[in-house]
């Protein structure tokens, strides 16, 4: 099981809420240990700005230095720390920190449709089998607060399960699979 990290602190969730800095971050989490030269190339920037915001997510805890990488002493390596954080804007109640959560939550969800949109552009370049796997879905259901909290931890669960088959990084045709999911109540 992997650990989990609540977030309650304005200053540490801050360390999300800059576009390039949660690029990098999921790019550690999904590539693993890199230098902020290869992730300066990979993300088109400049690398003294990749460091910058790479030490910047290492000072709020998200990633950490991997020296046992490095070649020589100028060479850094950074890796993200391990397990999965969460926050809820519930834990930010004065006006500051409450402005940090909203902004870092509709920054996140942009990305996630963008990067929706970008599959959907890019889809008919996958192998069949994977458009054949790929999935979209909508539903609606009828729930209290403690069931949809209990659906959500399930979810969750399976979620962590799936995320420790094909660790290892071996060349077995598997791809970086996104998943995003919302659970809320609407009113019709």
């Amino acid at each position: 099981m992997t650990e989990r990290r609540k977030i309650t602190d304005p200053d540490v969730l801050k360390g999300l809420a800059q576009p390039l800095r949660r690029r990098l971050y999921r790019l550690l989490c999904q590539l693993g240990p890199a230098t902020a030269g290869a992730l300066a190339k990979r993300t088109e920037s400049d690398p003294g700005l990749v460091s910058y915001h790479l030490r910047e997510l290492g000072r709020t805890g998200y990633i950490e230095e991997a020296p046992e990488l490095a070649r020589d002493r100028r060479e850094r390596w950074w890796r993200a720390v391990p397990g999965s954080t969460s926050w809820s804007h519930l834990d930010f109640t004065d006006p500051e920190g409450r402005a940090i959560a909203d902004t870092v939550k509709a920054q996140m969800v942009a990305d996630q449709l963008e990067r929706l949109r970008a599959y959907e552009r890019e889809r008919d370049d996958w192998p069949d089998e994977w458009a054949e796997a790929a999935t979209s879905t909508e539903g609606g259901l009828r729930l209290t607060p403690e069931e949809t909290r209990a659906m959500s931890e399930e979810l969750q669960e399976v979620l962590i399960r799936w995320s420790q088959v094909g660790k290892g990084g071996v060349d077995d045709g598997r791809e970086h699979v996104f998943l995003f999911l919302h659970v809320f109540p609407e009113r019709p």
